[in-house]
């Protein structure tokens, strides 16, 4: 069994894990076929977020990552599958009613368009700090990958080994004008810490984008234990538009915009037999017992539902942007 540590709690009220609601249980990580002993999950239905019940160790987060393929690595880890025509139907259907907004460069500096020290944490090989490049622009990141800091240096970035979490003190020691963490934050044991880390580096007047996996969208809501966004261990916390806008809220951000995306490829031929083989493999291990497999019928019913949703509701990833509020999330003066 694995018992909660004391220190692991609901990073919005507090509350203990091993007092939340019991949500969801991964018995295996469907990445690598390993057991996994952190794969409990609970849900604060106050706070509108999921975390583990037991913190990963250091060893198990390692390990986690190590696999040939995975998206950070450059490799698909999805199956290489023909659509048939019913399959190209369902995409294309999903397709014409997608208005997802995904975040980019000139959406960023059109927020933000004086920024001219830009730092990315968990930049990986630097791909998006490559589009902000030009009109003297200076880049940074943060990375705990080797491998994928050299890629960063190669485009030109100036990156440090570090995370949300632990900022290297060389980037500490600096301010920015822009500060960007996608896809990152549900990795983190202490989200609240690495958004303060992030207030700490804001310049005056500085912008701050964070996004993150949205589990209120109805293709989470119907598919949850096989979801590729949940990402069971190597994702900790889960969140939703609205938890994630709490926890911004309360660690000393005011949030400016809000952008969703990721609808159609949920109707992918690669990603559908993906799911499916998640769950034939956690039904192997005892698992999915709250989720049914993906199918042509239940998936037309989902693109039904999802046409014409509300965005929290439609697309599986959410993005805030930020600036550093007047008062801290605690009322007192910044």
């Amino acid at each position: 069994m694995d018992a909660p540590l004391q220190d692991l709690h609901c990073p919005i009220c507090g509350t203990q894990a091993d007092h939340l609601s019991p949500w969801l249980e991964i018995p295996v990580d469907v990445k690598t076929g390993q057991p996994i002993g952190s794969g409990r999950l609970v849900w604060c239905p106050a706070c509108d977020v999921g975390l583990m019940r037991r913190r990963p160790t250091a060893e198990e987060v390692r390990a986690s990552f190590e696999m040939a393929a995975y998206y950070t690595h450059g490799r698909s880890h999805f199956p290489d599958v023909r659509a048939g025509l019913a399959e190209r139907v369902l995409v294309k259907l999903a397709w014409l009613t997608d208005r997802g907004r995904m975040m980019d460069a000139d959406w960023l500096l059109t927020l933000q368009p004086q920024a001219k020290r830009i730092l990315d944490i968990g930049c990986g090989g630097g791909d998006l700090l490559a589009t902000l490049a030009g009109s003297g622009r200076s880049l940074h990141g943060v990375e705990p990958d080797a491998e994928a800091r050299k890629g960063a240096a190669a485009r030109g970035v100036a990156v440090a080994a570090g995370t949300a979490e632990a900022i290297p003190p060389e980037t500490a020691a600096q301010r920015f004008d822009l500060v960007l963490m996608t896809h990152v934050l549900e990795h983190c044991a202490d989200p609240g810490l690495a958004l303060r880390n992030v207030r700490a580096l804001l310049a005056p007047g500085g912008g701050f984008y964070c996004e993150v996996p949205n589990c209120s969208a109805l293709h989470f809501q119907t598919y949850a234990e096989i979801s590729e966004m949940l990402d069971v261990p190597r994702h900790v916390h889960f969140f939703t538009g609205r938890s994630l806008r709490r926890l911004m809220e309360r660690n000393g951000f005011e949030i400016v915009a809000e952008v969703h995306h990721g609808h159609t490829r949920h109707f992918d031929a690669r990603w559908r037999a993906w799911e499916n083989r998640v769950y034939r493999l956690l039904r192997d291990h005892g698992g999915a017992r709250q989720t049914p497999p993906r199918s042509l019928a239940r998936d037309l019913g989902l693109l039904a539902r999802t046409a014409f949703a509300a965005p929290d509701r439609k697309y599986d990833c959410v993005g805030l942007f930020a600036r550093a509020s007047v008062r801290d999330g605690t009322g007192n003066p910044g």
